[in-house]
């Protein structure tokens, strides 16, 4: 018997669980396919999203973002609880989407407001200066007015409600301004043609000035105070009008060069004055220019700065010829600037060998500043410091070090050459101390009795008081006077005392050795040629003295220069002092040849006297005899 099941195997049906089982695989292959349809519904609201936020226009992507919440909201349900949780991560990044756009708007908003308000301060400050411009009659700030419009046009974003106050108090002012304005122009119009006229004038009175300069002769102060005045009318009378401006400025130009010719055709100072300034500037013009020819640009650099100061000292001419050079100048300035920048890396190099150099130097006077033989190291520091000046700059960073290393060196030389100066003025005032002894005791002896004694006596003193050494440089004329005027009390007596010891006869005054007269002439002409040089180098300290007085301690090189004047006067001073000693020995040399004369012509007027004592025996003997003959 056969079953239902092979019958219905036998006929090629599907059974029923066969049935059940092929329709429950449908409705599965049904669902997931809705499923995936309803992800891809939601995938494309959250781009769509993305892609809508990212705009500026706040009104419509607020209003797209609302259309793709509500089609969010009516779109469909998910048939399988397995895909929903990505689903929820789609709403969840729709609705940062959303979140991200507000908290943008509300930060532009903001942005937009703040910028509202500040436009609106700015705009009330723009009143604030056309109200001051009106309150002041300000008529002729046209162009203040015109950057005031032009801001306030500019400005367009105001809150709510605050602008036509503004605006209406604005266009009040402006019509004021432009009222007046109108009044002002008319008014300056005819100042300005007033200007011209009074302009015109006085070019006519400088051009006369400068046709009426015909000779040497002139009274060049009142012509140079008349033309002065009249440039001093010219600068005080205000503009011209526009159109006539160039004309008017020619002329005075003109007017200008031809009173400059003038003057220097026939005023030698003017002339003389004005040759010596353009040779300077001349001269400083090819400097600039040679500047390009240097090999080292960093040294040359350094220059630049050093003409410029020269330029301004180097006086002025007329503003023409000043213009003219300047440009020549200035061009070869900034042709040297332009091949300095070019090769920035080569000025590197060279100051970077600068610095080595200058390192050397330091070496050097590390060496030099312990010396005792101060004039030596002071010769050698100011060398150094030459040398310093020459090499030029080194690399800015490493500049002011070195120099300090530098300047140590020789603040610590200079320091203990003080210190020793100190000490040898204190030998110095103990020296003038021993010296005022001496002229005391000198002093003493031109009241001695017995004057050829005392020079005897003096001759002592006098070693001693050129033994002695230097005294402070102040006192040193002062005890040298005291000094001479004590040992001339002393030969004064001792050459009135020789004089009147014997009687010369008559005939007989006078007589010398011809070879100690001779001597005594050739001593007498050393003092002469003596005497000239005291007086020059007396002179000498006087200049030196005053020289002194220019320079002030403010600064490295002042204190340097000063230091040089103070070796010189010291030098000369001491020069002097030996020549006064000289000249003091060949004084007392002749006044020996002269005491030498004297005994000798004395030893021979004895001689003569025994002779006539022995003729007049003779004749008187020969008397006698004749006597008895007869």
């Amino acid at each position: 018997m056969e079953t239902k099941e092979s019958k219905e195997k036998d006929s090629g049906q599907p059974s029923k669980e066969e049935a059940e089982e092929g329709s429950s695989g449908q409705q599965a292959e049904s669902e997931h396919a809705d499923t995936e349809d309803t992800l891809e519904y939601y995938r494309d609201l959250v781009e769509k999203a993305e892609s809508v936020a990212k705009l500026d226009d706040w009104s419509y992507v607020s209003m797209e973002l609302d259309n793709i919440g509500h089609r969010w909201d009516e779109g469909p349900q998910y048939t399988n609880t397995d895909l929903e949780e990505e689903g929820n991560e789609l709403f969840e990044k729709f609705q940062q989407i959303c979140d991200d756009f507000e908290e943008r708007r509300k930060k532009h908003y903001e942005e937009l407001n703040k910028k509202k308000q500040q436009n609106l301060e700015r705009k009330k400050e723009l009143l604030d200066e056309l109200r001051e411009i009106v309150e002041k009659e300000q008529w002729k700030a046209e162009n203040k007015v015109k950057r005031i419009k032009k801001e306030w046009d500019k400005i367009t974003l105001l809150p709510k409600d605050k602008g036509d106050d503004l605006d209406e108090e604005y266009q009040k002012l402006l019509s004021t301004f432009d009222e007046h304005k109108v009044d002002y122009f008319a008014s300056r119009a005819q100042r300005e043609e007033e200007n011209l006229q009074g302009k015109l004038l006085i070019l006519d009175k400088m051009e006369e000035l400068a046709e009426s300069i015909d000779s040497e002769d002139e009274n060049w102060k009142e012509i140079h105070n008349r033309f002065k005045d009249l440039n001093r009318q010219w600068k005080k009378i205000g503009k011209v009008p526009k159109e006539k401006r160039g004309e008017v400025w020619g002329r005075y130009k003109d007017a200008q060069d031809k009173y400059n010719n003038r003057k220097y055709e026939y005023d030698e100072i003017f002339r003389k004055k004005y040759d010596k300034h353009l040779g300077k500037k001349n001269q400083l013009i090819k400097e600039a220019e040679e500047l390009t020819e240097f090999d080292d640009i960093a040294k040359a650099s350094s220059k630049v700065n050093k003409l410029h100061r020269r330029w301004k000292k180097a006086g002025n001419l007329p503003q023409k010829k000043e213009n003219e050079l300047w440009k020549r100048f200035k061009k070869a300035t900034d042709a040297f600037n332009k091949k300095k920048s070019e090769n920035i890396d080569l000025v590197k190099q060279q100051e970077e060998e600068h610095y080595q150099q200058k390192l050397k130097l330091i070496e050097e006077a590390e060496e030099v500043k312990e010396t005792d033989d101060f004039k030596r190291g002071h010769d050698k520091m100011q060398s150094l410091m030459k040398k310093w000046k020459e090499i030029g700059p080194a690399p800015h960073k490493k500049s002011e070090e070195i120099w300090q290393q530098f300047k140590g060196a020789m603040d610590y030389f200079y320091d203990r050459r003080r210190e020793h100066r100190r000490k040898e003025k204190e030998r110095q005032k103990e020296n003038l101390e021993e010296k005022e002894k001496i002229v005391e005791q000198l002093r003493e002896l031109g009241d001695h009795e017995d004057p050829i004694e005392a020079v005897d006596e003096a001759k002592k003193l006098q070693k001693e008081f050129k033994d002695i050494g230097y005294v402070p440089i102040k006192q040193k004329n002062t005890i040298w006077k005291k000094y001479r005027k004590a040992c001339d009390v002393i030969y004064d007596r001792y050459r009135a005392a020789k004089r009147g010891e014997k009687s010369v006869p008559a005939g007989k005054k006078g007589r010398m050795d011809p070879e100690i007269r001779s001597k005594i002439r050739n001593k007498q002409k050393q003092v002469g040629k003596l005497e000239k040089q005291v007086k020059e180098l007396e002179q000498e300290v006087i200049q030196f003295k005053e020289t002194r007085t220019y320079f002030s301690a403010r600064s490295e090189e002042g204190n340097a220069l000063q230091q040089e004047i103070e070796d010189k006067i010291e030098n000369a001073e001491n020069e002097l002092e030996e020549k006064k000693d000289k000249l003091e020995d060949i004084r007392d040399e002749i006044e020996d040849l002269k005491e030498q004369g004297r005994k000798d012509r004395e030893s021979e007027e004895q001689e003569d006297r025994e002779t006539e004592e022995e003729s007049d025996a003779e004749s008187e003997e020969s008397a006698d005899t004749s006597n008895k003959d007869g």
